[in-house]
């Protein structure tokens, strides 16, 4: 379809929702006064997937849960779309026929604009910078819903020699970040925010971000996967909150239904230590204050950071020996997993760990390493209680990511 008859649809689109508001019956009005609903336009490291595919995640699976409850996230995002097949296919359309004033249209493609060897999806950047320009942000803002750019999130593609993650699709990004500055539309710089975070942690613990699973690990993936551009569950969620904590700094209605911000996951360890990006410092002086909503509750600690031979959420820790103390932060009341970290590259951790009164067991990994695990539970007073012990009670880092 040329541009002009984009142009054209585009304008009969916003006469056809002027026309749809106008004729609203009370009981839709106030229906749509219940919440936004967020509709997601992208590809597969978005997209919803069902259980055969375990544990294959998309962001925009998880995204819900980092808003509140009033807020409806209609995922169409689909696998091997780009920018423009997705419009050539109807799937923005149907997009377009359903959202309403108040809403919200979240874009990122550029992952399959790139397949220059894939006609039906190969979009150039100049071309993908104008579909979303004429066709996703005027679409929305002819409905007077709220178009959101989102730039194409990261692979897992990184300097072997330094560690350092690299710009995926940087020609795509660059467009995107262009389109929403001269159109005056709210940016996630995904690209830029999933980057810092995989910097943070570095190239080995992203296999747990990314899919990549052992043979045997899932009934489904009998011979495993080495998957640098999609997600595990864990990932996804990570992407999601990235997604959700720059949301909440766009300064729209949606900013205030952000469910979580910066203040739930931590990083512990010594002041002037690296901190995981995105992540919340955290040290043995960091007291639990209600006006803080996070903290420490004890005494004694001592606090260590190794040296770079760990990631950034492993290499620096608090710890009490033989004794106890807690973490808490303050959270709404529902379903989490906690996910902690516990190492010393010096020596050994032992830890013990209780959380809402129920003890989970002991944390121990071998001499000069750290491990990571997760665990389920269930806030139910606004309040999350972390209690450590045992020999060394090592804590490194803490995630509070919401449940399925």
């Amino acid at each position: 379809m040329s541009r002009f008859l984009r142009a054209a649809a585009t304008a009969l689109g916003a006469l056809v929702a002027i026309t749809a508001v106008a004729l609203a019956l009370p009981g839709q009005a106030a229906a749509a006064a219940a919440g936004p609903t967020v509709y997601i336009a992208s590809d597969s490291t978005a997209q919803t997937y069902n259980a055969s595919f375990e544990p294959q995640t998309g962001w925009g699976q998880v995204l819900d849960r980092y808003f509140a409850d009033d807020v409806t996230v209609a995922n169409h995002a689909i696998g091997g779309r780009s920018s423009r097949s997705f419009i050539e296919q109807g799937r923005l359309r149907t997009i377009l026929d359903q959202i309403q004033p108040g809403d919200y249209l979240f874009v990122q493609f550029g992952h399959n604009d790139a397949s220059v060897n894939i006609p039906e999806r190969y979009t150039s950047p100049e071309d993908y910078k104008e579909y979303l320009r004429n066709d996703y942000i005027a679409g929305a803002r002819a409905r007077g819903a709220t178009p959101v750019i989102i730039t194409p999130v990261s692979r897992r593609s990184f300097d072997a020699a330094t560690g350092r993650f690299n710009v995926s699709f940087p020609q795509y990004v660059q467009r995107a970040i262009e389109v929403a500055n001269e159109e005056g539309v709210p940016l996630i710089d995904l690209s830029a925010a999933s980057r810092a975070y995989l910097d943070s942690i570095g190239p080995e613990a992203a296999r747990d971000v990314f899919l990549h699973t052992d043979p045997g690990e899932y009934p489904n993936r009998p011979g495993g996967t080495a998957d640098d551009t999609h997600f595990q569950r864990y990932g996804a969620l990570q992407m999601a909150r990235l997604v959700a904590r720059a949301t909440a700094g766009l300064g729209v209605p949606l900013s205030g239904l952000v469910r979580t911000t910066t203040a739930d996951v931590y990083d512990l360890g010594p002041s002037g230590a690296p901190v995981a990006s995105s992540y919340t410092q955290v040290t043995a002086a960091t007291a639990y204050t209600a006006q803080r909503g996070y903290g420490i509750v004890g005494s004694g600690l001592i606090e260590r950071d190794r040296g770079s031979s760990m990631n950034a959420l492993q290499r620096d820790f608090v710890a009490l020996f033989n004794g106890s103390y807690q973490f808490r932060a303050d959270v709404p009341n529902g379903a989490y997993e906690v996910r902690l970290y516990v190492g010393d590259a010096n020596g050994s951790a032992r830890t013990n760990v209780t959380l809402e009164g129920s003890v989970q067991g002991r944390l121990a990994p071998a001499s000069g390493t750290a491990t990571a695990q997760t665990f389920a539970v269930t806030v139910t007073d606004g309040r999350l209680d972390l209690a450590l012990s045992g020999e060394t009670a090592h804590l490194n880092a803490v995630e509070i990511l919401p449940a399925a």
